[in-house]
């Protein structure tokens, strides 16, 4: 099963706290009247592609952690993206780690995206 192509581009750049003030407008519903204007309908509808583009990943990795088939590695010549599942009591997990060797000494940065 392929990943599907992506739907979805940039938003925002916004970080710290101008990116909170967006969350409080969110959580406060400003978002909803925003259907009413054909500019931010647009925004909406690329927002909502966003989310299916996210639900179509998740599907995926869960897809192949129940048959513990690999996820891809991704290499370059100093660069390695690395791809795991995990499964803790039905909780998923998508692990990323990067590894830069284009230094004098290797570099690895690790993040992880907890799956609902």
């Amino acid at each position: 099963m392929a990943l599907q192509a992506k739907k979805g581009g940039t938003i925002h750049s916004k970080t710290g706290d101008a990116k909170n003030a967006l969350k409080a407008k969110y959580d406060a519903g400003d978002h909803t009247v925003l259907e009413n204007y054909p500019g931010e309908a647009a925004l909406l509808y690329q927002m909502q592609q966003m989310s299916e583009d996210i639900d179509e990943l998740r599907r995926y990795i869960v897809a192949l952690a129940p048959d513990e088939k690999p996820l891809p590695t991704i290499s370059t010549a100093s660069h390695t993206v690395d791809f795991t599942v995990t499964n803790s009591r039905g909780a998923y997990a998508l692990v990323i780690t990067v590894v830069d060797s284009s230094g004098s000494k290797p570099v690895t940065k690790t993040t992880t995206i907890n799956l609902s």
